[in-house]
C-alpha cells in the first residue's frame, strides 16, 4: 500500500519504508565548529587586512611624493 508521502507500508509485517531523501541528514545533530579553526581563519583575515591597508598607505604616500616632485619641477 502506498500513501501520499511516497512511503510504502506493509500491513502484514508492519514495516514502513520511506523513500524520502535527505530526511536522515537533517535530523542528525551537527557538531560544533572547531574554535582553533575559527581563530586561525580570523587571524589570517586580520593579516590580510593589515597587508591591504599597508598597500593602500604605501600607494597614497608614493602618490603624494610624485605630486610634490611634479609640482617642484613644474615651478622651476
Amino acid at each position: 500500500m502506498k500513501n501520499d508521502n511516497d512511503q510504502t507500508v506493509e500491513e502484514d509485517d508492519e514495516t514502513v519504508t520511506s523513500t524520502h531523501e535527505g530526511t536522515q541528514e537533517t535530523s542528525t545533530v551537527t557538531n560544533r565548529p572547531n574554535i582553533d579553526t575559527i581563530t586561525a581563519r580570523n587571524e589570517e583575515e586580520s593579516a590580510q587586512d593589515k597587508k591591504s591597508s599597508y598597500k593602500k598607505v604605501g600607494i597614497a604616500a608614493l602618490l603624494v611624493v610624485v605630486i610634490i616632485i611634479a609640482v617642484y619641477f613644474l615651478n622651476k
